[in-house]
């Protein structure tokens, strides 16, 4: 009996210990999976913490006027036609099969950031899948960004998979 009570106690001890703080979550484990199926998801890494908007009503996909203007939570990028898959698409003032980002807007509103598409000095989109048929975009992107007053920002593993409205 006294085994058995031992093995008890030794198991539940066991089962209590949290080994989160000796071994932290990866940042990139928290993004959302980079997937193709218009699952409606966007993150990236900003400055290495992990931001991701998955309130599609914080979501944005839009194909017009010979381009597709998508993004989420104050990311929005804009692709001007033609623009195809496997493409890296180069952050700089619009022109044909070209990128911007239209504006980062700083998540931590106390700083009041605000970074415009001509603070952007570097960075990529680039698209893994385009379905004109069911209106999906799905790719991933990054880019780097200053603005006066503000720190720089540094946006890495961005990817999207976002339905778009024609």
């Amino acid at each position: 009996m006294k085994r058995v009570l031992l093995l008890l106690l030794i198991t539940f001890t066991l089962s209590c210990c949290n080994n989160n703080d000796d071994n932290p979550q990866n940042p990139l484990d928290q993004l959302p999976p980079a997937t193709q199926t218009g699952a409606n998801t966007f993150g990236c890494l900003i400055n290495g913490e992990p931001f991701v908007v998955s309130n599609t009503s914080q979501q944005t996909a839009i194909y017009q006027g010979g381009g597709v203007q998508f993004g989420a939570g104050g990311v929005y990028i804009v692709v001007l036609d033609p623009f195809e898959i496997g493409v890296n698409y180069q952050f700089m003032d619009l022109g044909q099969g070209q990128a911007r980002v239209r504006y980062f807007e700083d998540p931590n509103p106390q700083l009041g950031c605000h970074y415009e598409y001509n603070d952007t000095y570097q960075g990529t989109v680039r698209f893994t899948k385009i379905d004109t048929v069911n209106y999906i975009i799905s790719g991933t992107f990054e880019f780097s960004s200053v603005t006066d007053n503000c720190e720089n920002i540094n946006i890495t593993n961005g990817r999207f998979d976002l339905q778009y409205i024609p």
